[in-house]
Formats: structure tokens, C-alpha cells, sequence
């Protein structure tokens, strides 16, 4: 029974096989284009398709062009020549000058000039001094000098009335002291050594102005032991 199903398989399969085999696969297949059917499509008289609403389109605003100002620049013309501005140079504060001493003065006859030196201090110990330059005429050295040997004047002698000595010195433009020496003694050496001393320790001494030509002035003054 067996053997028979197995045959009756094997037969089955055989000719399957060789179906197959006698007959290859056409996967593709065929087409034929005679068979496809062409339609055109036509308008039925009287038809005629809706019209489109029109769409509300809404207006651009266009800016306004901006016109931008052109500046005037002034054009000068070539043929004029600009004259420089003047420009005002700074005024000089006004110095006033030393006073002059006309008031006051004594021009003696040979040529000597008597000037009043009592008011530089209190206490002063001279009252007047003789200028060998008449033309020498500036109280504000006198005041700066006399003022310093006053300052300098330490009488530490003890003396019964009144005594006097008479010195003389000289000053060049520098305000430096060359000359110094008793033209009169008081008769006491210890006080005239006093008189010295003052106008010693007073040196140096103001410069001569700068409008003063002369190099070298020459003056003599008289000391009192008593003040004035």
C-alpha cells in the first residue's frame, strides 16, 4: 500500500516538473493598446462655468519720499582777500613807578643832594643824609635801606647828652657795600664803632634802580645817640 503511494507521489511530481519546465514564466505579460478607450471631453452648448468672485485686494500705502535739505555752504568769492582777524593783545596792567623826591630835597652848591631819611622807623637815629648823585632821585630805596640800618642800630653806650657821628658809604648797582668809614667822630669810639657796625650788618643793600645810570652812589649820614 505504501509502495504504491509513494509511486503515485513520484508520478504527480514528474509531471509537475515537467509542465513546468515545457512552459516558462511570462511575468510581464502582454498589453494590447487597441483595447484602451479614448474619451474626449465636450462642452454642452449653453453651459458656461460659474465666474470667480473677485477678491478684495486691499491698497498699499506708499511712504512719501523724504527730501533731505541740502545746507548752503557759503562760497567766498577767490578774487577776495581775507584780512586776519585783529587780535587784541592783552593790556599791561599799569606799575606806577617810584615816587620821584623833588619835594623835600636839598641840591647843596657842590652838587650834593640832602634828603630827609627820618621817617623809614620809629626811633630813628638820624634825620637827614647827603647824596653825593643828585640825580638820584628815588625814595623807595632810601626807605628799604635806611629802614635796615636803623633795624641794625644797637647803641648799648652809655653817653651824657647829646653826640653825633657823621659817616659816609658807598653802594654799587648790585646793592653791594665798598666803602665804609667815619667822616666825623663823635668823640667817642665806642659809639662810632656802633655807627659802623649798623650800615656793616646792614649790607647788602637794595639793587640801584635800572633807570639809574651812574654805577656807584656815595651817601653820608649823620647818628645821633639820641632817637628822633
Amino acid at each position: 500500500m505504501k509502495r504504491e503511494i509513494v509511486l503515485s507521489l513520484v508520478l504527480h511530481l514528474v509531471v509537475f516538473g515537467v509542465a513546468v519546465m515545457s512552459s516558462p514564466f511570462d511575468t510581464a505579460g502582454k498589453f494590447d493598446y487597441g483595447e484602451v478607450i479614448r474619451i474626449r471631453a465636450v462642452a454642452m452648448p449653453g453651459f458656461s462655468p460659474p465666474a470667480a468672485e473677485p477678491v478684495a485686494i486691499e491698497p498699499v500705502q506708499i511712504p512719501e519720499a523724504i527730501e533731505e535739505a541740502t545746507p548752503e555752504i557759503p562760497i567766498d568769492d577767490p578774487t577776495t582777500v581775507k584780512q586776519p582777524a585783529k587780535v587784541e593783545k592783552p593790556k599791561r596792567a599799569k606799575t606806577d613807578k617810584p615816587a620821584r623826591l623833588d619835594a623835600g630835597a636839598k641840591v647843596s652848591g657842590n652838587g650834593k643832594k640832602e634828603v630827609d631819611v627820618s621817617s623809614p622807623g620809629a626811633g630813628s637815629p638820624f634825620g637827614s643824609a647827603t647824596i653825593d648823585n643828585a640825580s638820584f632821585d628815588y625814595p623807595y630805596w632810601f626807605t628799604q635801606a635806611f629802614n635796615k640800618i636803623a633795624g641794625n642800630f644797637r647803641n648799648t653806650v652809655v653817653i651824657d647828652g647829646r653826640v653825633v657821628c657823621v659817616v659816609y658809604f658807598q653802594v654799587i648797582r648790585s646793592g653791594r657795600l665798598i666803602e665804609l668809614r667815619v667822616e666825623q667822630s663823635s668823640g667817642i669810639p665806642a659809639f662810632d664803632r656802633v655807627c659802623t657796625a649798623a650800615i656793616e650788618q646792614s649790607a647788602p643793600f637794595p639793587p640801584l634802580p635800572r633807570e639809574f645810570r651812574e654805577e656807584i652812589i656815595g651817601i653820608t649820614v649823620p647818628f645821633t645817640n639820641t632817637s628822633r
